[in-house]
């Protein structure tokens, strides 16, 4: 469910839906506006925002309810997580099922999920008043405690199901699988901030970025300032370097991926970690096909599936690392 939600989260950002539910209402925002009126007054408070006064205007009120379904869509279903895992979680509490390391998991990711909710609307917030899109950093922010706890509640899974499982592998190629994992980490936050920056418009090319391998603007050293990262939306010099370095570990992940699978392919640890090379690789060709493809827009077909296999990528490297310990 966590994985389907950051999905449908990616669509609402894709399709510009994030902005048109203006309340945060956690009781009464489970339903949609079941009338004419009803929708009319959501409309009218949506006509008052900047992303409408500036980019929607004069959009008809079945476009209004299109990007209204995926916003509301993506809160319904965080609701409906929050059911999920609360009443069994009661449940189980009072009966005494949980042992004790479990019990202190579980309220780490009831916090987590918390966390997520919380910087979901002051995402939502930021483009509220002057801009017309959400906060990228803010966004990226919101991106990156969903998949803290995604890659939390897998592991978490894996304790339970598969205890004291793990394969003793050589020191040097246990730390390899954690610097990977904490380079992929950053690169997942880097496809927040080209998702909210929307920085594959503005080099829709590959293998290099317009006409040059290293734009201009990154070796500009008077663009170096804190203005070129804080006002994106005017500035060149933040997107081009948020592409840039996305694009750049996109290649160090492949490589450090490739060295770190042929190191423990023979070794005696589950079969997930075959799924290493295909799912980088995979994620390297969809990534090329997104940014060759935002041609005035960003694909929402190909943004998306891109982001989903980022959570697969990630979830076969958390899997395979679970499996192995460090010799000591």
């Amino acid at each position: 469910m966590v994985f389907i939600q950051i999905i449908i989260g990616g669509i609402t950002r894709l399709t510009g839906s994030g902005l048109s539910i203006t309340k945060w209402e956690i009781v009464t925002g489970t339903l949609p506006p079941l009338n004419e009126i009803a929708w009319q007054q959501d409309f009218d408070l949506y006509k008052a925002t900047p992303q409408y006064q500036k980019i929607n205007r004069g959009m008809s009120m079945d476009e209004f309810k299109f990007i209204y379904f995926w916003e509301y869509f993506h809160r319904l279903w965080a609701r409906l997580m929050g059911f999920v895992f609360a009443i069994p979680f009661v449940f189980f509490w009072l009966k005494n099922y949980f042992p004790a390391q479990l019990k202190k998991r579980l309220i780490v990711i009831f916090l987590l999920a918390c966390l997520v909710a919380s910087f979901g609307w002051i995402m939502v917030a930021s483009g509220l008043v002057d801009r017309p899109w959400v906060n990228a950093y803010k966004l990226t922010l919101h991106l990156g405690v969903a998949l803290l706890l995604y890659g939390y509640l897998l592991n978490t899974f894996l304790l339970t199901a598969y205890p004291n499982k793990a394969v003793v592998i050589p020191k040097n190629t246990f730390r390899l699988g954690q610097f990977i994992l904490v380079l992929l980490a950053f690169q997942l936050l880097l496809g927040g901030l080209m998702s909210g920056m929307k920085a594959g418009l503005f080099y829709p090319t590959w293998p290099k970025m317009g006409d040059t391998w290293l734009p201009q603007v990154l070796i500009n050293f008077n663009e170096w300032k804190l203005e070129d990262f804080t006002v994106y939306d005017s500035k060149p010099f933040a997107v081009a370097q948020v592409q840039f370095f996305h694009r750049l570990f996109a290649y160090l992940l492949t490589g450090l991926i490739a060295i770190y699978y042929f190191s423990i392919k023979n070794i005696s640890v589950p079969a997930v970690k075959h799924l290493l090379p295909l799912a980088v690789l995979s994620q390297v060709i969809i990534g090329i096909i997104t940014v060759i493809n935002c041609k005035a827009t960003v694909p929402v077909f190909w943004g998306v599936l891109h982001q989903g296999m980022a959570i697969i990528l990630l979830s076969v490297l958390l899997s395979t690392i679970y499996f192995t310990k460090k010799h000591v």
